[in-house]
């Protein structure tokens, strides 16, 4: 009775094709990209996120950490956008979730885009102890340039200190292959776009390449 239970059931389950094995050990967050139209030309917006904060200094969308409270990605991204810059969500319209990105280290971050029309800069309130400042960039120079692409080697160690405290991963007594007695790992693609000065990279990079090529195939670039 279990078994035709188990089979009918859990086999029928379709909701189970969106599952991110292993996100609730993660960090999970959402990011909002946002297309705003200024003067009839689109544009992204991207903040500069404050040096005191993690990850200073670097270039990012607005978003963050998933809070309990939120029930869908949507929820964090507006929120997180409200509380960075003062964007309310009444003022972006067409937004839907657009796709999730893991990264090696185990950040899942759920990216969702919007729509800002007649947008300008001096509506932001920006929080400062936050984000150092906001600029916009142009759809089309993303999508008549290129990114760079670098690579970088991501590891597995399998020996590590940890709050002062030596982490072995016994490969050898678990009777595993000898490669994972020492370190292993891939080569990760990083996607860099240049702009004014600064670089926008890392999962910023990457969100913006895979959205570009899907606009290009969308219309046939």
């Amino acid at each position: 009775m279990l078994n035709k239970i188990i089979i009918e059931k859990f086999f029928n389950n379709e909701e189970s094709e969106n599952i991110i094995i292993g996100s609730e050990r993660n960090v999970n967050s959402s990011v909002l990209v946002l297309f705003c139209e200024v003067n009839g030309e689109i544009n992204i917006l991207f903040e500069k996120r404050a040096k005191e904060i993690s990850q200073g200094g670097e270039i990012s969308f607005p978003g963050g950490v998933k809070d309990k409270k939120d029930k869908v990605s949507m929820e964090t991204a507006l929120r997180e956008t409200f509380e960075e810059i003062g964007i309310k969500s009444h003022r972006i319209t067409k937004r839907r979730k657009y796709g999730t990105l893991v990264i090696p280290t185990g950040v899942i971050v759920q990216v969702n885009i919007g729509f800002i029309k007649d947008f300008s800069l001096d509506e932001l309130n920006i929080n400062r102890d936050e984000v150092e400042k906001v600029f916009l960039v142009p759809l089309n120079y993303f999508l008549k340039n290129k990114p760079i692409i670098k690579e970088l080697m991501v590891e597995n160690v399998p020996s590590f200190n940890r709050d002062g405290k030596n982490i072995n991963f016994p490969a050898k007594e678990l009777g595993l292959p000898i490669m994972y007695c020492k370190p292993w790992g891939k080569a990760r693609r990083i996607f860099l776009y240049p702009y004014d000065g600064e670089m926008i990279w890392g999962i910023t990079g990457e969100i913006i390449d895979s959205i570009c090529k899907n606009i290009k195939t969308i219309i046939g670039l």
